[in-house]
C-alpha cells in the first residue's frame, strides 16, 4: 500500500476508533460500529500485520522526570539533508523526523532529551554527533494542550466517540488539563511495563504479565495506573493520508502570555490539529495540523485562527516528507523471573 493510497471506509472508522481507544477488544469496536466481529478482527489483524497501523505509547516526560520533551527546528548541509535525516531517525531518543517547505534543507526534530545541559546547550552546539546539522531554534514544551497520541480521524459519529471513551482509563482528580506541579518518577517495574506498551500497545494482559513476571492481576493494576498518572499515552501510528488527510504541516504562532492558555485549549478541540503545545521561543505556541488539501491550510489560517485576535504572527510549513513517527521498537526481552 503506498503512503497516497487511502484506507477504505471501513478501515478508517476502525483505525479511528483504536485512536481513540487503542486497547479496545475486537468485540467492542465491532459492537460500537455496528459491524461483524469476525470481519473487525480479520481487518485488524491485517491492518498490524501489514504495519499500516502500530499500537505503541508515549512517555509524558513532564510526569515522570525523564526529561523534556524538545522540537527543533534546524538547518542541514547543502547535499546531505537525507543523510542527517536518517542518521536522526536512527536516534532512540528522536520521535519524529520531517522535512519541510521554506527553505534549503530544512528539518524538524522532536526528541526527549533526558539531560538538561543537553536541552540548554542545542542551539549553540548543535546536535551531538551531526556537525552538519545547524540548529537554528529549540523549542522546549511547557505545556501539551494535545499531543498527537489524541488526535485522531475525524470519521466516527459522536455517539460511537462517547460509547468509546466510556471504557477508557479515566485519569487521576486534578491531572487531566495540566502536567503535574511536580514529576513522580518511573520506578524500573513501571519502566518494563512501559516499554513492552510501546513496543505493542495492545500487548495482552497474559503475555505482557509473562513477559515481566507478574499475575495478570498485577500486570492490569500496573498498566492503570500508568495510565491514571498520565505517565504514558496509547497511541495508534498511522500515516494520517491513508485516513483522507494527506496534507500535514507545522505552524509557529507567537501568542501574548495573557492569551496562551484559551488559544491552546481552543486549537487543541479542532479536528484538523493533531498537536498544540506552548513552548519556549519567540514564536510560544507550536501547532500540527493535518488536512484534506492544501488549499485547506487557508481556510484553516483565516476561519479557525482568524478567530482569535490575540495570535500576532503565524509561521507555516508544510511538511514534504516524514522520516520517523514514534519511539523506537527494540527486540522484547525474555521473560523476567516471578517476584
Amino acid at each position: 500500500m503506498n503512503d497516497s493510497d487511502s484506507l477504505d471506509p471501513l478501515d478508517q472508522r476502525i483505525v479511528a476508533a483504536l485512536q481513540l481507544h487503542p486497547r479496545a477488544g475486537v468485540s467492542e469496536v465491532a459492537r460500537v460500529l455496528g459491524e461483524h466481529e469476525r470481519s473487525v478482527a480479520r481487518r485488524i489483524q491485517r491492518l498490524v500485520a501489514t504495519a499500516v497501523i502500530r499500537p505503541t505509547a508515549d512517555y509524558d516526560p513532564q510526569r515522570c522526570g525523564l526529561g523534556a520533551a524538545v522540537r527543533l527546528r534546524l538547518r542541514t548541509a547543502r547535499g546531505c539533508p537525507e543523510e542527517i535525516a536518517r542518521s536522526l531517525a536512527k536516534c532512540r531518543e528522536v520521535h519524529t523526523v520531517a522535512a519541510v517547505s521554506g527553505g534549503h534543507a530544512a528539518l524538524w526534530c522532536d526528541l526527549l532529551a533526558e539531560s538538561p545541559q543537553l536541552t540548554r546547550s542545542l542551539p549553540a552546539n548543535g546536535f551531538p554527533a551531526l556537525p552538519g546539522a545547524e540548529v537554528l531554534d529549540a523549542h522546549v514544551t511547557l505545556r501539551p494542550f494535545k499531543s498527537e497520541a489524541q488526535w485522531h480521524a475525524p470519521v466516527l459519529t459522536e455517539e460511537e466517540e462517547q460509547r468509546l471513551r466510556s471504557s477508557l482509563v479515566r485519569p487521576l482528580p486534578g491531572r487531566a488539563d495540566r502536567p503535574a506541579p511536580t514529576s513522580r518518577p518511573l520506578t524500573p517495574t513501571d519502566r518494563r511495563i512501559a516499554e513492552e506498551l510501546i513496543r505493542n500497545a495492545r500487548v495482552s494482559l497474559t503475555d505482557l504479565a509473562g513477559t515481566v513476571g507478574f499475575s495478570v492481576a498485577t500486570a492490569g493494576r500496573r498498566v492503570t495506573s500508568l495510565l491514571e498518572r498520565q505517565a504514558l499515552r496509547l497511541r495508534v501510528l498511522v500515516e494520517p493520508a491513508l485516513l483522507g488527510r494527506p496534507v500535514e504541516a507545522r505552524l509557529r504562532l507567537r501568542v501574548p502570555p495573557s492569551a496562551l492558555e484559551p488559544v491552546g485549549t481552543a486549537l487543541a478541540g479542532c479536528p484538523d490539529v493533531r498537536s498544540c503545545a506552548a513552548v519556549t521561543g519567540s514564536y510560544n505556541l507550536l501547532v500540527d495540523v493535518c488536512l484534506e488539501r492544501e488549499a485547506d491550510l487557508y481556510g484553516f489560517l483565516t476561519d479557525v485562527l482568524g478567530a482569535h485576535p490575540p495570535i500576532g504572527d503565524v509561521e507555516t510549513q508544510f511538511v514534504t516528507r516524514v522520516h520517523k513517527r514514534g519511539p523506537v521498537v527494540t527486540a522484547a526481552p525474555t521473560a523476567a523471573p516471578r517476584p
